[in-house]
């Protein structure tokens, strides 16, 4: 507790971080790291056996900050303190961080009660059945996190439960990214101060910055912050596409240290690796197209279906990754289904209800987003049987094929965004029936020209089609 006659006015009394975490309050960080039995000791050492105590401090962890020691001539106990971060309730070095590692990461979704409130006792269920199961590493608080939706002492809470989990048995990354880059840089130091490994920050939505402004964006968050980040370009959701070089003239700051590619353009994956080189980690956000994109010189996956399969995933990963092209492909084969189906709506709509159908979470989703609807039931419930993540029915014979398998290739080519584009492949849908699947798209040699390959989803005759 901070010294008698003053109150903590950094983080509201009631927050979870700092029932659990008090020393994260900066504003009386020395009161809360100078003990009692620290001053005590301070004033009865004489100063020949001061050296002795601040040696002492360092060695359970923690940072001399009193005003006394600092005038005393220590920099090397000044440098330390600049090269530390709080985790788990204590001030620890930078060189303390797990690094980031090849292999599955999951996108955790964030279980939440029937009525929307946070479900903290399952999250600690969920995360540790992802350390049993071989998860390599988590990522909380990104859009299948929900974290749009979550308030700042919603953050806190989740961040301070992953780290009492999950801390120092695998990477933890923190998604911190907004539209804002002074929002990111507070949300980015709040992950840092809270024991993060990472932060991934995703490129400013909805704004569409330019190639000169996302290199600003970055540079400005890694600059301010003392905290590895990965860059993630998903340009389906922000509306923007980091080119590739624009990622590997960032790779070249010494705090960016990874990219989430969810381009769905694997043929990315071997220019950047060449140039970039094996200690910028390169990680797909496409789950469909990770272990291709791994065997490409990936890699890991920070991967949506990992949350309902993650032992499957670890394993497909950990095969790509040392090349192992047929096991690998084995492998992710019967996830195919999960792969396609956990996006049939938007995400986390359907990964949250399959977590619910394998009783490891309730259903519990926020508005804007509602349950998944009852057509998507049976689809994405076959695909969990498929993948191994829930049982057949008793007496039911034979290995269950989730609907909707695509099966016809529709090439098209256009321009990025060209409505004209957009609207044929929309007219196409409806004459056919049916739902389409963007298979791939591939940066072409003029301008921003490109393909677009659509596969057609045929649904089964007793299923309701809906376009």
């Amino acid at each position: 507790v901070p010294a008698p006659g003053r109150q903590c006015h950094t983080l509201k009394p009631s927050s979870p971080a700092q029932r659990r975490f008090p020393a994260i309050c900066h504003r009386h960080r020395q009161d809360l790291q100078w003990t009692a039995a620290s001053r005590t000791m301070v004033k009865l050492a004489s100063t020949t056996f001061l050296g002795l105590a601040c040696a002492s401090q360092l060695a359970w962890g923690w940072t001399p900050t009193s005003p006394s020691l600092r005038t005393r001539g220590h920099a090397d106990v000044r440098t330390a303190r600049r090269s530390t971060q709080v985790r788990g309730g204590v001030v620890m070095s930078a060189a303390a961080r797990m690094p980031l590692t090849p292999g599955s990461y999951v996108a955790l979704a964030t279980p939440m009660l029937d009525n929307g409130h946070l479900d903290i006792p399952t999250l600690r269920s969920v995360l540790q059945w992802h350390k049993a199961e071989g998860t390599d590493g988590v990522v909380i608080l990104g859009t299948t996190g929900e974290a749009s939706t979550l308030s700042s002492e919603e953050k806190e809470e989740v961040m301070a439960i992953t780290r009492e989990e999950l801390g120092g048995v695998m990477p933890i990354v923190v998604g911190t990214g907004t539209i804002s880059t002074t929002q990111t840089i507070t949300a980015t130091k709040q992950a840092q101060r809270m024991g993060a490994d990472a932060a991934l920050v995703v490129t400013p939505y909805y704004v569409k910055p330019s190639a000169a402004g996302l290199v600003s964006h970055f540079t400005s968050i890694a600059d301010a912050c003392d905290i590895p980040i990965i860059m993630y370009n998903v340009p389906g959701r922000t509306g923007v596409d980091m080119s590739v070089e624009t990622t590997i003239a960032l790779s070249r700051h010494p705090k960016i240290v990874g990219l989430k590619d969810a381009t769905g353009d694997n043929t990315r994956v071997g220019p950047m690796r060449s140039i970039c080189g094996d200690d910028f980690k390169l990680y797909s956000g496409e789950d469909g197209m990770a272990c291709d994109y791994v065997l490409q010189g990936g890699d890991g996956v920070i991967s949506v279906t990992a949350n309902v399969a993650p032992a499957a995933v670890s394993n497909v990963m950990a095969a790509a990754k040392a090349g192992d092209t047929t096991v690998a492909e084995a492998t992710d084969a019967p996830l195919a289904g999960l792969h396609r189906d956990l996006f049939c709506e938007a995400n986390p709509i359907p990964v949250k209800w399959a977590l619910a159908a394998m009783g490891k979470t309730k259903s519990g989703i926020r508005q804007p987003l509602v349950e998944l609807g009852e057509d998507f039931h049976q689809r994405v419930t076959s695909s969990l049987q498929q993948g191994g993540c829930l049982e057949k029915p008793a007496g039911e014979k034979g290995v269950p094929i989730s609907n909707s398998w695509p099966t016809r290739t529709l090439l098209m080519q256009g321009h990025l965004f060209d409505s004209g584009l957009i609207n044929q492949a929309l007219e196409v849908i409806e004459q056919r029936g049916g739902d389409f699947l963007i298979q791939g798209t591939n940066v072409g040699t003029v301008h921003d020209a490109y393909l677009v390959e659509l596969r057609r989803a045929w649904q089964r005759p007793t299923t309701p089609m809906r376009p």
